[in-house]
């Protein structure tokens, strides 16, 4: 169990209602994650989990043939993971601390339960999950102009 008040301070909560952040809190667990560990890993099947960052830094990886691309820094405030939530698939990245963490884990099994006990609180978690996908695929875009890359002509 997680205090509201530390629920209330995560800005992906903030448009939830106190009754509403004690039904999450009653579910939710918090993480200790080294540095360097890895959270999850590209092609992972079966932790369809998502993460909200209270303390430390992770960062977002995708493996090419001979290296791996940093795909995202993120930190506390952020939350990562949320595309197992909207559509349960294998891991699309890697997810690893850089400094030690502290997360906020919402499993798939609680996101499915409150679907159907607290639709109200998935609502709004979705919609700030689509916004911050939106916000990705924008600065995807605008990486994929800069570097000349895309799928040329059509």
């Amino acid at each position: 169990m997680i205090e509201p008040g530390i629920l209330a301070k995560v800005p992906a909560f903030k448009s939830l209602e106190a009754d509403e952040l004690g039904a999450l809190s009653e579910r939710l667990n918090i993480e200790n994650v080294e540095g360097d560990q890895a959270i999850f890993n590209e092609n992972q099947i079966g932790n369809d989990s998502m993460y909200f960052i209270l303390e430390g830094t992770v960062k977002i990886i995708k493996k090419t043939d001979d290296d791996e691309k940093v795909l995202a820094g993120l930190k506390p405030g952020d939350f990562f993971g949320e595309m197992s939530m909207l559509q349960p698939a294998p891991r699309s990245a890697s997810a690893v601390a850089i400094k030690p963490a502290k997360l906020i884990r919402l499993s798939d099994r609680d996101y499915n339960d409150f679907k159907k006990t607290k639709p109200a609180i998935i609502v709004k978690l979705n919609e700030i999950f689509i916004r911050t996908l939106i916000l990705r695929l924008r600065e995807a875009d605008r990486m994929l102009v800069k570097n000349g890359s895309g799928i040329g002509e059509i």
